[in-house]
């Protein structure tokens, strides 16, 4: 019920701030089973908002973990199911460049949990929110999960879902937003 109101509530800031939100291969989207929804990351929370306001059904996300620091955020993203992700330019930092190789195993059980259950799972595989106009170099962790998903966890039907977010001007109301949603990559296939 929470997360049907704060989609509700996202919905209507998005339709406010921006003109209009362009949406190209709708049909594209998988109505049931496991989906790993892969889309690029231009506007921080935006692309998130964007994401789960499309989807049909509800989708758990992922964040940088460094967010769940602040309390209130910590407890809203129990809430609303956001799996927080460690990222390595995070951890390298706090430990002088060295980093714990199963520093994401927790989140990485939680998704595999959720897509073992028919669930969505949003990713940025940039893995950063940034401001180049193209896509920044892919980081491994959604290939990763998607073949341990197929093959360790033997969870079938898995999908990847590419969604593509562009942006007149992201910090401009009134501009637009346009999406285009890619053909499902069928895992089972490969």
């Amino acid at each position: 019920m929470i997360y049907r109101f704060l989609k509700w509530v996202a919905g209507i800031a998005l339709h406010w701030f921006y003109r209009e939100i362009r949406i190209v291969g709708e049909q594209n989207i998988p109505a049931d089973g496991p989906v790993l929804i892969a889309a690029n990351h231009q506007n921080a929370l935006v692309d998130s908002l964007i994401a789960g306001g499309i989807m049909p059904r509800r989708i758990a996300m992922t964040a940088k973990a460094t967010l769940i620091e602040n309390p209130l955020l910590a407890v809203l993203f129990r809430i609303v199911g956001v799996v927080p992700l460690r990222r390595a330019s995070d951890e390298s930092a706090k430990t002088n460049g060295s980093l714990d190789r199963a520093r994401n195993a927790n989140a990485f059980r939680e998704i595999l949990r959720v897509l073992t259950r028919s669930g969505a799972v949003l990713i940025f595989p940039e893995g950063k929110s940034h401001n180049e106009s193209g896509l920044e170099p892919l980081k491994s962790g959604l290939a990763r999960l998607a073949l341990r998903a197929r093959d360790e966890e033997s969870i079938r039907n898995l999908r990847v879902l590419p969604i593509g977010l562009t942006f007149e001007n992201k910090a401009v109301p009134g501009s637009i937003v346009g999406v285009r949603i890619g053909e499902p990559l069928e895992l089972d296939a490969w």
